[in-house]
Formats: structure tokens, sequence, C-alpha cells
């Protein structure tokens, strides 16, 4: 489940079925499949966006994603069936026309608005809906070829859409698992270090260097040509982020908008080993979410709760994404100053 991406284009500058459907693969990161995506709006604008499998969706999974999407804000719904495989041979027979009639009385019960409920195949799309030949011939109508305003200024604003999920999921796919644990003798030095540091009364200025050196590499991994940070680098800060106190200080600054640093915080989780990479896993999984990018924020916060279950920062970041919580609506963090 994701918000609407804050850099891409305003819904209402999307007139149509055509265009909506050509705006969904930027609102998801990637090209959807096998799908069921649900759009909620309110007032015209968009506030959610959730795609559930389609075995998930004949299963029951509707109303829990429905529920989810209205506590984030959404008051009425355009859902869209994606199948290459479902070809209609007629407009009166659609394939997934009982899940379109179930879906349409799902969003009715939990008293929202249904917008349409589309069915996309092969390049072209078809509305449930709708039956008059005149705007929704029995052929179904063709995906525009020529980009819409809203995909023009995604494009512009860098928002991509990849081939699809699993190529999504490749963004913060992990190093082979040899090539992680091989740094697990220098991150027990490190740590070992940083408790040295601290029975010897240092500890405070430890902290302090290394919450500079953190902010630094974070800054500096947004500037072109940015080469990553070497493996001595990784494990100081795979170490650092393992410390409650470090981990806060990053994330109020990542939350409060002082800080992003996603590059950084994707090359350590991919390099360092577990439990090691969650902390940077949910460090870009939090500036995702908070950048309305809920579909990799979702898949961070899940590397991250895999590869630590008791992980509990990465737990709320999950929630929050599959609630359908809305991180505009969301207050900024702050910490106590005892802390």
């Amino acid at each position: 489940m994701s918000s609407p991406r804050r850099r891409s284009a305003d819904v209402q500058r999307i007139s149509g079925p055509g265009e909506l459907l050509q705006a969904v693969p930027y609102l998801l990161g990637f090209h959807p499949s096998q799908s069921l995506v649900l759009i909620g709006l309110h007032a015209g604008r968009l506030a959610v966006t959730a795609r559930l499998d389609l075995r998930d969706a004949e299963r029951g999974g509707v109303p829990h994603a429905l529920d989810a999407m209205i506590r984030g804000g959404s008051s009425s719904f355009v859902a869209v069936v994606y199948d290459d495989d479902a070809v209609p041979g007629d407009l009166r027979l659609l394939p997934w026309a009982e899940l379109a009639g179930r879906i349409h009385l799902e969003i009715a019960e939990a008293g929202a608005d249904v917008l349409d409920v589309l069915l996309v195949s092969c390049g072209r799309w078809w509305s449930f809906t709708c039956t008059s030949a005149d705007c929704c011939p029995a052929d179904g109508q063709e995906l525009p070829d020529t980009p819409s305003a809203f995909a023009a200024a995604a494009t512009y604003q860098g928002v991509v859409a990849l081939p699809d999920r699993t190529a999504l999921e490749a963004v913060l796919a992990p190093l082979p698992e040899a090539e992680r644990q091989a740094m697990d003798a220098a991150l027990a030095e490190a740590e070992q270090a940083a408790v040295r540091e601290s029975l010897a009364g240092r500890g405070r200025r430890w902290e302090v260097s290394v919450k500079r050196a953190l902010f630094k590499a974070a800054r500096a991994s947004g500037a072109a040509g940015w080469a990553g940070p070497g493996d001595h680098v990784a494990v100081r800060f795979g170490a650092a982020l393992a410390v409650t106190q470090v981990r806060d200080a990053v994330w109020m600054a990542v939350d409060d908008r002082r800080l992003d640093g996603r590059p950084l915080w994707r090359e350590l989780g991919r390099r360092l080993p577990s439990p090691y990479d969650a902390p940077a896993l949910f460090l870009f999984g939090w500036a995702a979410w908070r950048a309305g990018d809920g579909a990799l924020a979702g898949i961070a916060a899940e590397r991250a709760v895999g590869s630590d279950p008791h992980y509990s920062a990465a737990d709320l970041l999950l929630a929050a994404v599959t609630s359908g919580v809305d991180p505009r609506r969301l207050p900024r963090l702050r910490m106590p100053r005892s802390a």
C-alpha cells in the first residue's frame, strides 16, 4: 500500500480513465500484473493507493484493504483489475466480472463512493460499470501512447515506474550472504570499541563523533557520482546505528526533513549482515514513506522485520504502511529533551 508520491503531479491534472491508468505505475513504483489496484481519493485528490494479488483479492482481502485506505483518508475509489491472460471476447461477459461486482458492493458497504471499476489486459482497458458502446466499445480502448501531464511531470521529477514488483524489490536486494557475513568480526570489534570508549568515560564524545559522521555521509550520498561507503565506514556506521540513541537522532532528522540519506541507508541495508542491516533498512523505509513512496517503504520495513523480528521501529513503519496512514497527516516526531 502506498500514499501518493509527493513529487508526482496532482491528480486534478488527470483527465479520464486512460490517463488515470497511465498514472498507476508511477503511484505504485512498478507496472502491476495479476493485480487488483485500489486507488483511493478524497475531494478529487489522491489519498492512498493499494495493490493486492488477484488471488488475495479473490480470497477476501479487499475489505481489509478498503478499511485501511478509508482510515488513510480515502472517500471514493477506482478499482483496476490487471490480467494480461484475460482478454475479453464480449463486453457483457468481461473476465473477473464477479470479482468486480463484489468489489463494487464492498466499497459501497464500507461507506465510500465507487467512481469506476476497470479491467486492463494486453494494453487495452474496459469498464465494468459502463455498457455504452459509444464510450466503451466491446474490444476496449487502447492505453494512451502519449504521456499524460501526470506521467510527464512524474518522469521530469525523477519518479520512475519499474517493470514489476520484483524489480522494485531488487532496489533493496541484499548482497550475497557470504559477503555480508564476512563483516561480522569487524562489526563485533567496532561494538567492543564503542563499549571501551564508554567505560573510559568517552561515550558521549564517541556518540557525537559518529552522529556527525553519519549526518555528513547521509548528505553526501545524495550527490551525483557518490561511490558509496567503504567497508570500514560501513562497519562503523552499522555498529553505530545499532545504538538506539544514535539511530533515534538520525530518525528524528529524517522525519523532520533535515536529512534524507536514502542512498546511504540503501547501501548499508544491502551490505550489512543481519541484524545490523535492520536500522539502515528502517531509515530508508521511513524516508521513503515520508516522501510518499509507500511501496518501497513497505519492502524496506518487511526486510527489516525479517532481519530482526524484534525491531519495534520497523514494526511501527510496517503498521503505518499497511494501515494506510497518510504520512502528510502524521505530525512530525519529536524526541524528548532527556533522550
